[in-house]
């Protein structure tokens, strides 16, 4: 290239470098209510990788599989149904509630409850006194639940753990595409910034 041609590489490169940077940062704050491991997965690749060109590309997104569910929104099915846990469901790894397939295979078991024209239940059985029925289960309290019928004071009844619905709509929760947008909107001015910087 000549010199002509280098400044202009120079500079576009410049432009494209800052705003891919600029979207990679303004992303990552954009994700701050996901986990630092979420956030992180954010990227900003440009090319080449070494060099001026006249014609720089940079790639921008989300090393997570299905971040586009949070994206864009999506409508989750069961098969036939999703079962969503109640407040009294005991925190399970990673201090997420349990699902009913770690509730039985760690606690005990589980009873269907149907209702006419009600969500389904998935409930535990526990014995426990009057007072304590008025506070969630605890994880002692429904293992002990695992033998209704032996000795114990107290009442044994059907705590209800988990919901059965046909599915969940998960609404958007971030917009990177926006950010995306409105920093390559800027392109044109931060590459007439670099130009002129460069020919001071």
């Amino acid at each position: 290239m000549d010199v002509e041609a280098r400044k202009l590489a120079r500079a576009a490169t410049a432009a494209v470098t800052e705003v891919a940077a600029s979207i990679k940062s303004e992303g990552q704050r954009e994700l701050a209510g996901f986990s630092k491991r979420f956030s992180n997965a954010m990227y900003a690749k440009v090319y080449p990788g070494h060099g001026d060109s006249l014609r720089p590309a940079a790639v921008v997104g989300l090393k997570v599989k299905y971040a586009s569910v949070f994206e864009e929104g999506a409508t989750i099915g069961g098969k036939p149904l999703m079962w969503l846990p109640l407040d009294g469901a005991p925190l399970g790894r990673g201090g997420k509630r349990m699902g009913p397939g770690e509730f039985v295979k760690n606690v005990g078991v589980l009873y269907s409850i149907n209702h006419p024209g009600k969500a389904p239940l998935l409930a535990a059985v526990v014995r426990e006194t009057d007072a304590r029925a008025q506070k969630s289960p605890s994880l002692r309290l429904l293992k002990r639940g695992r033998n209704p019928g032996g000795r114990g004071r107290g009442t044994v009844r059907l705590i209800p753990m988990f919901v059965g619905v046909p599915a969940v709509t998960d609404p958007q929760r971030y917009n990177i595409t926006r950010i995306i947008q409105r920093n390559a909107d800027q392109l044109a001015e931060i590459y007439e910034q670099k130009w002129s910087s460069i020919n001071e």
